[in-house]
């Protein structure tokens, strides 16, 4: 399981929405927000969260773990669209912090899992065919 390229990537995705919970998404001479503060960016972080970590395990159901991680970047990329907006209607004297681009980088490392697990399962079924 750990040997996988996949799963070191999923593994990264997940270590990065996790840390999400604990860096400030917006920070300002007064004060600082959190992902947490916000409470439909913690939902969305907590499902993705979630989606990541069930992924890692379905290794045996590779179809599966396909279809988990291509709906976990679909809502990683909405989450990421949400935070842009929440950029642009930002206050002057505000800023974002690099975490605010985690769930993109997430959503790339899914994809490349997605990539790897996929060519997994065609050797698998290339064999299998073989065997008959």
């Amino acid at each position: 399981m750990i040997q996988r390229i996949q799963t070191l990537f999923l593994l990264a995705a997940t270590a990065l929405i996790f840390s999400m919970f604990f860096f400030d998404m917006v920070y300002s001479v007064e004060e600082s927000v959190k992902y947490s503060d916000i409470k439909p960016l913690l939902i969305m972080n907590i499902i993705t969260l979630l989606l990541s970590f069930v992924s890692v395990f379905l290794y045996k159901y590779r179809m599966i773990q396909i279809r988990v991680s291509i709906f976990n970047s679909i809502i990683l990329l909405g989450f990421q669209g949400w935070i842009l907006w929440l950029f642009f209607t930002r206050p002057e004297d505000s800023a974002f912090s690099v975490t605010a681009l985690f769930p993109l980088i997430a959503a790339i490392l899914l994809f490349s899992a997605i990539r790897y697990i996929a060519r997994d399962e065609a050797m698998v079924r290339s064999t299998s065919r073989l065997r008959k």
